[in-house]
């Protein structure tokens, strides 16, 4: 079995946005908290929490999305396609990749266009604060490139495993690998000894 190695720019990308999320996801933990005290203490709420939450949840909830794809911790369902012979398994794959690049491709472009009209227009959030959204739109556009740069390494990785005669480790094979025990082995785990057979000797071969 073949596993997928990111190249080392890539791993240390998707770290370093893992690692953001998880600073974000703290500071509005924290943003959240002072809030409240601050509602029940003072009787208001902090100036452009509302806003300053939204830009943090869009920045936390995408920055971690290309550390689970080489993670291979995104939800998958194989119930079809473990039961598929290698050949068909093959082929699937090579759509999977091929589908990977072009709505990839669409998708950072859009985003792209975006974050550039958001630029170009100093568009600002509708509170009080009027924040720029193109930081919040930058983290979007660089998130999902990265995802799927990811997504199609890793695809591309089976993608060559397969075309090999091999099986990728994190695919439905891997997912339904167990340890097969030969059912006309013998038993050869001792009988139970009970007290009185011990007493008088009598121990079962």
């Amino acid at each position: 079995m073949t596993r997928f190695r990111p190249t080392r720019p890539l791993a240390s990308a998707s770290t370093v946005f893992s690692l953001a999320a998880g600073l974000l996801l703290l500071v509005l933990m924290l943003l959240t908290v002072a809030d409240v005290v601050s509602r029940n203490v003072q009787g208001r709420s902090i100036l452009g929490t509302v806003d300053i939450s939204t830009l943090l949840l869009v920045a936390v909830a995408f920055l971690g999305l290309s550390s689970a794809e080489l993670d291979g911790r995104h939800v998958a369902v194989s119930l079809i396609e473990e039961r598929l012979g290698h050949r068909t398994r093959t082929v699937l794959s090579a759509v999977r990749a091929v589908l990977l690049v072009v709505v990839g491709a669409l998708m950072v472009w859009g985003l792209g266009e975006v974050l550039f009209s958001a630029v170009d227009r100093s568009e600002t959030t509708n509170d009080i604060l009027r924040l720029p959204t193109w930081p919040a739109k930058l983290v979007l556009f660089l998130s999902f490139l990265l995802f799927f740069v990811a997504a199609v390494g890793r695809e591309a990785a089976r993608l060559r495993a397969r075309l090999a005669g091999r099986e990728p480790d994190d695919g439905p094979a891997a997912a339904t690998e167990a340890v097969v025990i030969d059912a006309g082995a013998p038993d050869t785990a001792p009988e139970p000894v009970s007290p009185a057979a011990a007493h008088h000797g009598e121990v079962p071969r």
